[in-house]
């Protein structure tokens, strides 16, 4: 998805879903904001470590090598960005996807919004976690912007939707992780995601084992 420096403070504040049914899930004493409070006081913000509007719009605005110079582990994330990624690992768990599958979700979800749930469409009409667009047959708003169903979208498991999702992929289990993330994203930066991927398998093993499966 394509960056653009657009002026969204205003209707981020009023749009922007910083909680979900995801973040019922979160593990706060391992979502300490570390890497987003450094990335908020590079880019002038009060340094919170916790998303707010000001902080959703230059996430969205970085460019995904930025971001990597902030977020390295788990710990680097805020308790909402950790509850939806426990969505993300829960969903896979329950739609029977292996590590692997998994680690997929996550380098997408890291490199498409950081795991915010964009409510606001930023790029087209790109919303939620995995930035799924109404108009090319992800879903409704509703149903892109609510994270565990956005999250059986990429999957591949929703019961609607004409997109093929990860289990549609043919061969996704031995692609390079980018590469099946890339397939199921058809982004104009295929490269972008395998720079998530130690990232992914560090967020999978912090809290994969303490996540139940979301049927």
């Amino acid at each position: 998805m394509s960056r653009k420096a657009l002026s969204l403070t205003t209707v981020l504040a009023s749009a922007l879903l910083l909680t979900s049914a995801g973040g019922a899930h979160a593990s706060p004493e391992a979502a300490t904001g570390e890497g987003l409070r450094a990335f908020q006081q590079a880019h002038g913000l009060p340094a919170t470590g916790t998303v707010n509007p000001s902080t959703a719009q230059a996430l969205q605005t970085a460019t995904g090598a930025e971001a990597a110079k902030y977020f390295n582990e788990a710990v680097d994330l805020d308790p909402t960005q950790m509850g939806h990624a426990r969505t993300v690992i829960g969903v896979g768990k329950g739609a029977g996807f292996n590590d692997q599958g998994i680690v997929i979700a996550l380098m997408t979800a890291m490199q498409e919004s950081k795991f915010v749930n964009y409510t606001v469409a930023v790029d087209h009409d790109s919303l939620g976690i995995f930035q799924q667009r109404p108009s090319t047959g992800w879903g409704t708003p509703e149903q892109i912007t609510d994270v565990a169903t956005s999250s059986k979208s990429f999957y591949g498991v929703a019961t609607f939707g004409n997109n093929p999702g990860l289990k549609q992929i043919v061969g996704w289990e031995t692609m390079p992780p980018g590469n099946a993330a890339q397939a199921v994203q058809r982004s104009a930066f295929p490269d972008a995601y395998a720079q998530w991927e130690g990232f992914a398998r560090d967020l999978l093993a912090s809290q994969g084992p303490t996540v139940e499966p979301i049927p």
